[in-house]
């Protein structure tokens, strides 16, 4: 439907070499917390760490719709085919790149496409327990970062966030919740960051 770029080749394109991604955002905004999860992934026996390494290995599997051969991975393959992939109508493209040039940032989306019948940026989120809508707001931002770059890149409409979060630490603990939220209602708060950001470096670019 649309010609995705990778992140480089997006960056390359739109010369957006010192935009910030919504992580750098976060981490320029929040530096305390950005120091404690740093010193915790330091200590690879830290909570901390084992979540993030098993976050990241369950998004591969989400990403590449692959389980592999581990029983784990398999199961939460199935338990997210079951309760979230099933409502999710099309699949445009993961993990491809965006680029804001009005706005000046960037960043890697999880997937875009048709969920429930509306046009949708999601995230996928694999925690050790299902998350409150409080423990998602982070997320959420990245999730408006990449709409409205879409909708700037490709000319489209995309109003719909989703977060899909897959919790449980084993087979017999999985389970989801799926967190949908309009893309108006949120826009504004990840402009804001953004501007923050900027003042905050008080980076320069070119031209500007």
């Amino acid at each position: 439907m649309f010609e995705y770029l990778s992140l480089p080749a997006a960056v390359k394109k739109f010369a957006a070499k010192e935009f910030p991604s919504p992580t750098k955002v976060w981490a320029t905004l929040n530096k305390r917390e950005k120091a404690f999860f740093d010193a915790a992934m330091k200590d690879k026996n830290s909570p901390t760490y084992k979540a993030v390494v098993a976050g990241r290995r369950a998004h591969l599997t989400l990403e590449r719709d692959d389980g592999e051969k581990d029983r784990f991975q398999r199961a939460l393959l199935e338990t997210y085919n079951r309760d979230i992939g099933i409502d999710v109508d099309e699949t445009w493209a993961k993990e491809m790149g965006l680029v804001s040039v009005k706005h000046r940032f960037k960043g890697k989306f999880d997937g875009v496409g048709i969920f429930r019948g509306k046009p949708t940026v999601w995230d996928y989120k694999k925690t050790n327990k299902i998350k409150t809508p409080s423990g998602i707001k982070k997320y959420l931002k990245q999730c408006a970062a990449y709409a409205i770059a879409h909708n700037e890149m490709y000319d489209t409409e995309i109003d719909q966030l989703a977060i899909f979060n897959i919790g449980g630490k084993t087979i017999d603990e999985l389970g989801t919740r799926v967190f949908v939220y309009d893309l108006k209602e949120h826009a504004e708060e990840w402009l804001n960051d953004v501007d923050k950001y900027w003042n905050q470096t008080h980076a320069t670019l070119p031209g500007l």
